[in-house]
């Protein structure tokens, strides 16, 4: 039930992480500026859509535990 009750807050903040990194990517001067970086906040933007997809999974299941008992 903790860690239910944390999960707003834990997905929130993944959906966060992962719209500052597609802001940061949609802005053309960080190629220009910063090319070097794009890799890393590329596979940074994966690795935090698959934390939101994780997340969400884990929400689900715990929801449908909660509801079980």
């Amino acid at each position: 039930r903790q860690e239910l009750a944390g999960m707003e807050a834990a997905i929130l903040a993944a959906e966060a992480r992962v719209a500052d990194l597609e802001a940061a990517l949609s802005d053309p001067a960080l190629f220009k500026e910063r090319g070097a970086e794009v890799p890393r906040l590329v596979a940074e933007l994966d690795a935090a859509r698959a934390s939101v997809e994780r997340l969400f999974a884990r929400w689900h299941e715990l929801e449908e535990l909660s509801q079980a008992t």
